[in-house]
């Protein structure tokens, strides 16, 4: 079994970025540089993926998605993905690495909640009204990246930044109640931290202050789920990356994911996939090998 390789944004670049964090480019051109780019794969940096034509799949995450005009995929370091084209594919992607815009004033986890979330489809359509808008926002982009002016790393970063929140305004996924979103933010952020080795409600709770059963009221009414749900979620997502993705056996993984036992790790799988972390390796492997 191969570990599945990890790209950094100068390792997938197809030329030297003019801004060293950043890269974009038309997903056509993208696409015939990258024959040296294993699949599936994952990154250490954030990825905007713009669909304007073209037919195939993506899938990220064991979920697979048949591309079509309009789609936007938005990824965060660590999900693995792979896609399978079928035609002529046109569009835009935009990498850009964690420390972008991190500062003491702006994270982007915390600025663009589309970025690191489990609890959102990594997909969204834009409506066919929006869509030249979003053409022109990455044909500024594009224009911006590719100048050469004295400020041309502070213009691109802040046009990028005014893009990222107009985003943000298309994609709004669900009204919110003031305060509720950020807590439950803070709740996912918590959980991508700390998933491998804290599996108790009251830990995450008492880091924000509030009681377990508190914020398992909020999860449920901003997500529909329970914030125990949402934690076995988590696990599991991480849990079927190591069973597909690596060597480790299922005595490691356990280890790694600090269940008591390997024995235990088994009967909590189980209960949320309905068979044994071996019979999922076993079956998942024999259908990528056809």
């Amino acid at each position: 079994m191969k570990k599945i390789p990890v790209y950094t944004l100068q390792t997938i670049s197809c030329k030297p970025s003019k801004i060293g964090h950043i890269e974009l480019l038309r997903f056509e051109d993208h696409l015939k540089n990258i024959a040296g780019v294993h699949f599936p794969h994952r990154h250490d940096f954030y990825y905007l993926l713009y669909i304007s034509s073209g037919k195939g799949t993506h899938t990220i995450d064991f979920k697979t998605y048949a591309f079509e005009a309009g789609q936007l995929y938005v990824m965060s370091p660590g999900q693995i993905h792979e896609w399978n084209i079928r035609s002529a594919m046109k569009g835009y992607v935009l990498f850009f690495s964690k420390e972008t815009f991190y500062s003491d004033s702006m994270k982007v986890e915390e600025q663009w909640p589309f970025f690191h979330s489990h609890f959102n489809e990594p997909l969204y359509l834009i409506q066919k009204k929006q869509r030249p808008q979003i053409t022109q926002w990455f044909e500024w982009l594009l224009h911006e990246y590719e100048n050469h002016s004295a400020h041309h790393s502070g213009i691109m970063k802040h046009l990028m930044c005014s893009f990222l929140y107009k985003l943000s305004d298309l994609i709004q996924t669900r009204p919110t109640k003031p305060g509720h979103e950020n807590i439950v933010r803070q709740y996912e952020l918590l959980l991508d931290t700390y998933y491998h080795e804290e599996h108790e409600l009251s830990f995450y709770a008492s880091q924000l202050n509030i009681t377990p059963n508190y914020l398992n009221s909020l999860c449920k009414k901003e997500t529909g789920k329970s914030s125990k749900t949402l934690l076995s979620e988590r696990i599991m997502l991480e849990t079927k990356r190591l069973l597909l993705h690596s060597a480790l056996s299922v005595t490691q993984i356990s280890d790694h994911l600090s269940f008591q036992t390997a024995s235990y790790f088994t009967r909590f799988f189980k209960k949320h996939e309905h068979m044994t972390p071996f019979e999922f390796r076993k079956s998942r492997l024999k259908i990528v090998e056809k």
